[in-house]
C-alpha cells in the first residue's frame, strides 16, 4: 500500500493539472514558410517590391533569405547593393543576406533613368550613409548555395536574368520572372538604341542570353509575370490618393516616398510607369491575382528582336502571364505594405 500511495497522488496531480499545449509538436506541425531568394536590378519597382516582401516576410508567409542584385539593370555600379542594403536597414530585415554581382549583358539601361532612380532610392533611405563595398559572396555563388540547402527554395527575380542564369544549373528552385512580352508589344524607351524593333520587354532586351538560358535550362517549374499580365497594373494617381491616405508602416512609408518623389510623378501621370514587379512577387506568394497560361517560350537573343519572348516549338514549357485583377492587386498590395494581412 505505500508504494502505492506515492504513485496514485502523481496520477491525481496531472489529471488535476491544467493541460499545457504540446508546443514541440504543434511546431512540427506548422507548415514552413517557402523559402525565398529576392533577384533584383533595384529599380524603383524594386525597392517596392522589397518593401512588399518584408510586409510578407514579417507576417511569416515566406521567409526572406537573400536579396542578389544584378548591375546589368538599372542600379548603377556599388550603389545597387548599397540600395539594397539601406532598405533592409529601413524595412527591418536583419539577418537576410545581401550579394551583388558585376556581370553585364550586352544592352545598357538607359543613362539617365539610372540617374534618375539612384536619386529616387538615395531620397528614400535618408540617414543611410550606405556600404557601396561588392559583398564577398558574389551573387550567383550565394543562390547555388542556398539552393542546394534547400532545393524547393523560390527564386523571384525581377531584373534582368544575369544573375539566375550564372548561378544555373540548380536543382527543383521555382522561377517566378517579371519579364517578357508574348502577345502585347514591348515597353523599350526613353534612350533605347533605335535598331531595335520595339518587340522586346527591358528586363529580357539587356541580357537576352541570360533571360533565354534561364527559362530554357532552369530545372524547376517557371512562371513568366510578361507584360500581357504587367500592363494591367498601371500606377495611377487614384492609388497614389489612397497610399498618401494610408501608410501606417515603414514599407508603406518607402514606398509613399519612392512614388511620389517630384522625378517619378511626372513620369506616373505620363503613363509610363506600373507595378510591374510587385505583381510579379505577389503571383509567387498569393496564386490567384495572375492568370496564367502554358506555353513553349523562346527568347531571341540577336538582331532588331533581341530580348523578344516568342512562342515557339523549340521553345520551353513554360507558364506566362495573360491576365491580371487590377482591383484585387492593388488592395492586397495596400493591406500588405501597412501590414493588415
Amino acid at each position: 500500500m505505500k508504494r502505492i500511495l506515492p504513485a496514485l497522488v502523481l496520477v491525481l496531480a496531472a489529471l488535476a493539472a491544467p493541460a499545457q499545449p504540446a508546443l514541440a509538436g504543434d511546431a512540427r506541425a506548422m507548415p514552413r514558410p517557402p523559402a525565398v531568394i529576392f533577384d533584383t536590378d533595384m529599380d524603383f519597382d524594386d525597392a517596392a517590391t522589397l518593401a512588399y516582401l518584408s510586409q510578407e516576410h514579417r507576417a511569416g508567409r515566406i521567409d526572406l533569405r537573400a536579396i542578389t542584385v544584378t548591375e546589368a539593370g538599372a542600379g548603377l555600379p556599388g550603389r545597387a547593393i548599397r540600395h539594397a542594403r539601406c532598405l533592409a536597414q529601413r524595412l527591418g530585415l536583419r539577418g537576410v543576406a545581401v550579394a551583388d554581382s558585376p556581370a553585364t549583358g550586352p544592352d545598357s539601361f538607359p543613362a539617365d533613368l539610372r540617374q534618375l532612380f539612384d536619386r529616387v532610392l538615395t531620397a528614400a533611405t535618408p540617414g543611410c550613409a550606405g556600404d557601396e563595398t561588392p559583398s564577398r559572396t558574389r551573387a550567383p555563388e550565394l543562390i547555388r548555395r542556398l539552393v542546394r540547402a534547400e532545393p524547393s527554395i523560390q527564386i523571384i527575380a525581377t531584373g534582368p536574368l544575369t544573375n539566375v542564369a550564372a548561378a544555373l544549373p540548380y536543382s527543383a528552385a521555382r522561377l517566378t520572372t517579371m519579364g517578357g512580352a508574348v502577345a502585347v508589344g514591348g515597353n523599350l524607351c526613353c534612350g533605347t538604341p533605335p535598331e531595335f524593333d520595339g518587340s522586346q520587354e527591358f528586363n529580357y532586351w539587356l541580357d537576352p542570353a541570360a533571360a533565354r538560358a534561364a527559362l530554357t535550362r532552369s530545372r524547376g517549374s517557371v512562371r513568366m509575370v510578361s507584360l500581357d499580365a504587367a500592363n494591367q497594373v498601371p500606377i495611377t494617381a487614384a492609388f497614389l490618393d489612397r497610399l498618401a491616405a494610408d501608410h501606417a508602416a515603414a514599407a508603406a512609408d518607402t514606398v509613399l516616398e519612392i512614388v511620389t518623389h517630384p522625378e517619378v510623378r511626372p513620369l506616373i501621370d505620363a503613363g509610363l510607369l506600373y507595378w510591374w514587379d510587385p505583381l510579379a512577387a505577389m503571383s509567387a506568394v498569393h496564386p490567384g491575382h495572375v492568370t496564367f497560361t502554358a506555353g513553349r517560350v523562346d527568347v531571341v537573343t540577336d538582331g532588331p528582336s533581341a530580348g523578344r519572348t516568342v512562342l515557339s516549338p523549340s521553345g520551353r514549357l513554360l507558364q506566362y502571364g495573360t491576365a491580371a485583377g487590377t482591383a484585387a492587386f492593388e488592395r492586397r498590395f495596400l493591406d500588405t505594405l501597412n501590414g493588415r494581412t
